[in-house]
């Protein structure tokens, strides 16, 4: 008999993952390279990130505004009495980190508002998005990125014992948006007044559930994301429904309205290594090269306006504001004067003026081209929509915010 020499004995119970890689269509290390961005690190987002930690997932970016609540505590399984008070996301990093299985894994984490804070170039860096949200004015923003870069994300709700996910996949339709209410996209700007300003003292409303239920819908939230990152068939466009109080579960195909305006996309991207921290005139002096968008160039703000100054609702006088709308609270349309009558304020009928900016080149003043482009606006890591002389647009990314938002991404 021939003699052989055993070099190598492997213990598969020292391998974490031996159990899910004996999936025949399960790939760990495809899981180990993927860029999973989570929103919100609440009752689901807990649920989703603990997941995601356990099954191996090598890139997690985190994102919440709030910070950690008494309330909570019993829905949240990364959070713990003495982190009452702390920000969601950084603290969900921490325990993220901890948990994990994967050697080296990286995390990051933003504390901010989704809507108006992050741009739409952190969602290209990203494989997948999974939205751990509850209201619907973050959704929309989250879709409206997803599909302007092609990114796919699920999206995961909960009601009392109820849960829902749904897998978009741009630019395959439906969207999210395609099948909203008059009434929810009403809802998605309660936080606002008519003038688009902030309110002051907005109740965003707290919804009723459980662990159980934030649970069982970061399962099926997760095991979508996994199946599609490891390539297998996800059907996009279809909610998965589940009714705890009579156990009754359907999967339902949602329709495609061909008028939305949600399905936008860029159709080139350009990375330029400019920041949202940089000057207005830096960089304008930089996107008026000839290799870029030329002399006379002009950046759009899209979505947002910059706001010099506003008429007082009472008086008429000018306040001013230099600010874009989305920092700005309702109670700053009064001016000081005028805050000191309240019955002058309740019976007046004078009409608002704004002066306001949405586009912006060279030929501005100095006070507003020493701003810097976040002060006007911009967010971190934004897609920004620059036009030449002849009024060709150019989109650019700007990626000199990568190091501080992804500074542990590989």
């Amino acid at each position: 008999m021939k003699k052989f020499k055993i070099h190598e004995t492997i213990n598969v119970e020292n391998n974490p993952f031996d159990r899910q890689e004996r999936i025949s269509w399960w790939s760990q290390e495809r899981l180990k390279e993927a860029k999973v961005m989570v929103v919100g690190a609440g009752a689901i987002g807990n649920e989703t990130l603990k997941n995601l930690a356990l099954l191996g997932i090598g890139n997690i970016f985190i994102v919440d505004f709030d910070t950690i609540a008494t309330s909570n505590l019993s829905r949240t399984v990364l959070f713990r009495k003495d982190d009452v008070g702390k920000k969601k996301a950084e603290v969900a990093a921490q325990k993220v980190k901890e948990l994990a299985l994967v050697d080296n894994i990286n995390i990051d984490w933003f504390h901010g508002d989704l809507v108006w804070d992050l741009g739409t170039g952190i969602y290209q860096e990203m494989d997948i998005v999974l939205g751990c949200l509850d209201n619907v004015e973050t959704r929309i923003a989250v879709n409206k990125h997803c599909w302007l870069v092609n990114t796919p994300w699920i999206d995961a709700g909960m009601q009392e014992l109820g849960l829902r996910v749904e897998f978009y996949n741009p630019p395959n339709l439906p969207c999210y948006q395609c099948n909203l209410t008059k009434e929810q996209l009403a809802t998605a700007n309660k936080r606002y007044s008519c003038d688009s300003f902030k309110k002051k003292a907005y109740d965003a409303g707290k919804i009723p559930t459980t662990q159980i239920t934030s649970a069982m819908v970061s399962a099926l939230q997760v095991q979508e994301a996994v199946k599609f990152l490891c390539g297998q068939k996800v059907n996009c466009g279809q909610k998965i429904y589940y009714q705890g109080t009579c156990n009754d579960f359907d999967i339902m195909s949602k329709s495609i309205n061909e008028n939305c305006y949600a399905h936008s996309y860029y159709p080139n991207i350009i990375s330029i290594p400019c920041s949202s921290e940089d000057s207005l005139k830096d960089f304008l002096n930089f996107v008026t090269q000839d290799c870029y968008s030329g002399k006379g160039a002009t950046l759009h703000l899209s979505d947002r306006t910059f706001v010099h100054s506003i008429s007082c609702k009472n008086c008429g006088n000018s306040i001013e504001l230099m600010r874009p709308t989305f920092r700005i609270e309702d109670s700053e349309t009064i001016c000081e004067k005028c805050k000191e009558n309240e019955n002058v304020i309740e019976h007046s009928n004078t009409e608002t003026i704004r002066k306001t900016q949405e586009t912006f080149s060279l030929e501005n003043s100095f006070d507003i081209l020493k701003m810097s482009l976040n002060e006007i606006g911009i967010p971190y890591m934004q897609i920004v929509a620059v036009s030449d002389v002849k009024e060709n647009y150019k989109y650019y990314k700007l990626n000199g915010d990568k190091t501080k938002i992804l500074s542990n991404f590989k």
